[in-house]
């Protein structure tokens, strides 16, 4: 096992998402690393914990991958992650330009984050699995909302990644308005079945790597009803019953959760996934049912660093070095989260380089 110290951009740190998750865990790591932030904003919250910062063009930009590039050489990287979706899926589709430079870029392959971000699409790959998955259709007109079996429903786009726009549905009235509030902004909406109780939601993180060579999971039973936690909560008049969807910002309870782990190592082997993946899922009646797979670090990295599972350090390490950890060993009980403040000074702010 090599102690040198690796140098690591991360692109896309602003606000409270996946960026400032990876910085926290990489400085978690019992090993030195040297990180490297960028972000589009001058005010980017993760551009304040590191003096290697650079503001650069939104991925969108013709100039990004060069900006992006340029920074890697003047700092040495050796590894790049990122933090937002844009990024993602930038520096995915166009991988080969880092690893011609010797960078490890520490994401799956673009065909299978491609999958994953088309949600309808990775059901039907799932389901053609044997993997049980929640009743979905595309919403095309008015006339499909007569398809729904049962209510409450999960209404959200059909592309995408996140917890973002996503509704729940009680009724007809609120799934076709909410279906067509999706199609006014562009998005195609997808309807699909809420499974399950929100007291038995998980959010597992898994390592897979080289057809299984390095495999490594985590599970979180997430804790739902807070403000943080939750994005929406309905009660249904007539049976007092309770639903939630979760914001995103996982807390809860990390233990062995062997079953749940199980299922979502075969998910990641079956998606033939070459690195970090997020498996949220319920566990039902009917069994464990996923309803939402992220091919990416996810927004739990920090809280599964905290118990001693750093996800962006052990995929790291095996990229740059083939470390496999024999066995790793994590502590089990809660984990909660709050919100931070940061100060950004305007002066030191116009410091940082543009790229």
């Amino acid at each position: 096992m090599t102690n040198e110290k690796v140098s690591v951009l991360i692109a896309g740190t602003g606000g409270g998402g996946t960026g400032m998750e990876l910085i926290k865990s990489l400085k978690m790591a019992n090993h030195e690393y040297k990180i490297v932030a960028t972000d589009m904003w001058d005010i980017g919250f993760g551009l304040s914990e590191t003096p290697y910062r650079y503001i650069v063009p939104p991925a969108s930009s013709e100039n990004y991958l060069d900006s992006i590039l340029k920074i890697c050489k003047k700092e040495n990287i050796q590894a790049i992650a990122t933090g937002s979706e844009p990024e993602l899926k930038k520096i995915a589709q166009n991988a080969e330009l880092f690893e011609e430079q010797n960078i490890q870029v520490l994401l799956n392959p673009w065909n299978v984050i491609e999958l994953c971000t088309d949600k309808y699409d990775l059901i039907q790959f799932l389901q053609s699995k044997g993997i049980s998955c929640p009743e979905s259709f595309i919403f095309k007109k008015e006339s499909d909302i007569n398809r729904i079996q049962s209510y409450p429903v999960i209404i959200k786009p059909r592309i995408g990644g996140g917890s973002q726009n996503v509704y729940l549905a009680q009724d007809n009235d609120e799934a076709t308005f909410f279906a067509n509030y999706l199609k006014k902004y562009g998005f195609e909406p997808l309807i699909q079945e809420y499974v399950g109780n929100y007291d038995e939601e998980y959010t597992i993180g898994v390592l897979y790597a080289d057809n299984g060579k390095l495999l490594s999971s985590i599970a979180m039973k997430r804790m739902l009803g807070g403000g943080l936690s939750t994005r929406q909560t309905i009660v249904n008049p007539n049976t007092s019953q309770k639903y939630m969807v979760s914001s995103g910002i996982s807390q809860g309870f990390i233990d062995d959760f062997k079953e749940i782990r199980k299922m979502a190592e075969n998910i990641v082997s079956k998606l033939g996934a070459n690195g970090p993946v997020n498996i949220q899922c319920r566990k039902t009646d009917s069994g464990i049912i996923p309803f939402e797979i992220n091919p990416r670090f996810s927004g739990t990295t920090s809280p599964r660093s905290l118990v001693g599972y750093n996800e962006p350090d052990i995929f790291c390490r095996y990229k740059l070095f083939k470390e496999i950890p024999e066995k790793i060993e994590h502590k089990f009980g809660y984990v909660i989260r709050g919100l931070v403040e940061k100060y950004i000074d305007l002066d030191d702010a116009k410091k940082i380089p543009r790229i």
